[in-house]
């Protein structure tokens, strides 16, 4: 009978677990709408020796892809979104004939790596029972140490990761016809690009947790509305609210605290500019997007103060390009370009 440990590298959150004979080979589909989801999960999955053989979306051309695959396992991801996939799900379960393993992805939002490691263990104990490969003592992973009493103790969430804190700090200012924009510039960008985002777009409160969700699927950049506590990292993205200030404290923990003046916009590209300049200094940029008003004029020069950067998206490419062009007018803008081009020029910064 054989055992399988896990162990984990701290390095850039990322979890390592083993090379294991037993699992090489194996050919493994990757089912999610979520870009970053299906990165992760095969990353882990082939240095384990897993041969991933398609990474998909759900849509209804799968059932081709999969027929024409050789593919032993198929990893569905499970969330609230699947509501909407019923009559696909139903053909999916009704013809497929490689097993399916449906994949509570709630996993993938833990930072914890002890508990992280230990959901990577349990799907490839899973993955290892339907292909036959090994069995398995139990399903708590051996973490390598003798007993929980030698465990080390888990850090606070606030975690000890420092190189994966967020230092550069980019704003992406958005109105009317920025939701499109930002995903076009958002999925082109790598999840280990050493940024963090901070979204501030023009939009009713109500749609702040759909958007978030909307961008988080086309991304390998993880998107979540402002949580308080949550500390920002590298390879995240938050989701400025309307009705509160967004602040990042000493360690980069989120914090919203009342607005006590009237604006005109909501949230103000202004204000969140001008707090996160002030936070980050030179560290702190901003991208002015589509939009048809002249929020981020005021924060815009504050920021350049301060030695950050400021680009725009060109006009040709703008649904509506007062807000850039106004950005530009000014003087403050160094760079425009389309989203695509943007997202380069960004990549190339930080390479």
């Amino acid at each position: 009978m054989t055992r399988v440990t896990t162990s984990i590298q701290m390095r850039a959150n990322m979890i390592e677990l083993p090379q294991k004979n037993e699992l090489g080979g194996v050919k493994l589909a990757i089912v999610s709408d979520s870009l970053r989801h299906r990165q992760q999960i095969r990353e882990v999955m082939e240095h384990n020796g897993l041969k991933v053989v398609f990474s998909e979306p759900l849509t209804t051309i799968l059932l081709d892809k999969l027929s024409g695959s050789d593919a032993e396992v198929l990893l569905l991801d499970v969330d609230e979104r699947m509501e909407q996939y019923d009559v696909l799900l139903e053909q999916l379960l009704e013809e497929s004939e490689v097993p399916i393993i449906f994949n509570d992805v709630t996993g993938l939002t833990i930072n914890e790596p002890v508990v992280l490691a230990k959901w990577y263990g349990k799907l490839l104990s899973k993955i290892a029972e339907l292909t036959g490969k090994f069995e398995w003592e139990n399903l708590d992973i051996d973490l390598g140490w003798q007993s929980k009493s030698q465990a080390p103790v888990s850090p606070p969430s606030v975690t000890t990761q420092q190189d994966t804190l967020a230092k550069n700090i980019w704003i992406l200012g958005a109105s009317l016809g920025g939701p499109e924009v930002i995903k076009q510039f958002l999925k082109e960008l790598p999840a280990n690009l050493p940024v963090a985002f901070i979204l501030a777009q023009h939009l009713g409160a109500n749609f702040m947790e759909l958007l978030a969700r909307q961008l988080d699927r086309v991304t390998a950049i993880k998107v979540m509305p402002a949580r308080v506590g949550h500390v920002l990292r590298h390879g995240e993205m938050i989701v400025a609210p309307v009705h509160e200030r967004l602040c990042l404290n000493p360690i980069g923990a989120v914090e919203l605290h009342p607005i006590n003046e009237e604006l005109t916009y909501s949230p103000s590209i202004d204000t969140v500019l001008q707090d996160m300049a002030q936070r980050y200094g030179k560290n702190c940029h901003c991208i002015i997007f589509s939009g048809m008003c002249d929020d981020g004029v005021i924060g815009t020069e504050k920021l350049k103060r301060q030695g950050g950067q400021v680009w725009t998206q060109e006009a040709g490419s703008c649904v509506i390009s007062a807000m850039p062009d106004n950005v530009r007018q000014a003087g403050y803008s160094t760079f425009s370009g389309t989203p695509g081009q943007l997202a380069y020029k960004l990549i190339q910064r930080y390479r």
